[in-house]
């Protein structure tokens, strides 16, 4: 028994010791690839005017401004993926939209959610913002504020083995977690519209859903659609 509890204690101070080794791979970011500092609270109010001249609906947006920057992607000869959680402490209205690598998820309430994972060797646009709701009545934003925190998770691609088929699966497993930030968003009288765009006489040129299939036509949920003036826009139908 006492060489049980040994063995446990050392394999749990292995696991430890690994984890804390991932602090730092993986950092947030700004543009220009400064390192936002680990444990950093930011407040974010400049808004940005979305809305899809096709929708005729307010859609108004607080972007986080955060990349992500690879510090170091190995750890012990293996190369190491990173997800992205985010932990939703609040959110009036609306919704909290993130993204890795393209493939964009969406959180409409508290809680805690998690993006796939993947291999980022190069600074990359994380594209995480809040979409503001809108009144049903006048299709206008409404005031108030959401937090999250933002997780960077170092991964590891594990197989799952074969299907009938003889195809291979993979997942992604944690392995420690790499840098936090979280962010606090604020919608009202005094927010600003410094980084707002305009796409009044943008039109539609493609629209796809969260896992990047291409529609038809606007559906349920998260909606990304591609301007004539080469902007994107994201929304909650």
């Amino acid at each position: 028994m006492k060489k049980i509890f040994t063995l446990c204690v050392a394999l749990f101070a292995a696991v430890s010791m690994f984890a804390q080794e991932t602090k730092g791979m993986f950092e947030f970011a700004t543009a220009d690839g400064t390192i936002v500092p680990s444990g950093s609270v930011i407040t974010k109010s400049d808004v940005e005017d979305h809305t899809d001249p096709e929708e005729g609906v307010d859609n108004m947006q607080i972007p986080t401004g955060l990349w992500i920057k690879p510090v170091k992607t190995e750890l012990n000869g293996e190369k190491l993926c990173v997800k992205l959680r985010v932990d939703v402490e609040k959110i009036d209205h609306g919704s909290i939209a993130f993204c890795l690598l393209g493939n964009c998820s969406s959180a409409v309430r508290e809680g805690t959610y998690e993006s796939n994972g993947g291999f980022v060797d190069k600074l990359d646009d994380l594209q995480t913002e809040w979409m503001i709701g809108t009144d049903e009545e006048t299709d206008k934003a409404k005031y108030g504020e959401a937090k999250a925190k933002l997780t960077l998770v170092v991964c590891r691609k594990v197989s799952l083995g074969k299907d009938d088929f003889g195809v291979e699966h993979f997942g992604f497993e944690n392995v420690g977690e790499s840098s936090t930030v979280t962010v606090k968003f604020v919608y009202n009288e005094k927010s600003t519209g410094i980084n707002g765009i305009s796409n009044a006489n943008a039109t539609v040129v493609a629209r796809y859903a969260a896992d990047g299939t291409r529609l038809s036509a606007p559906q349920k949920g998260l909606n990304i659609v591609k301007l004539s003036n080469g902007k994107t826009v994201k929304y909650i139908k």
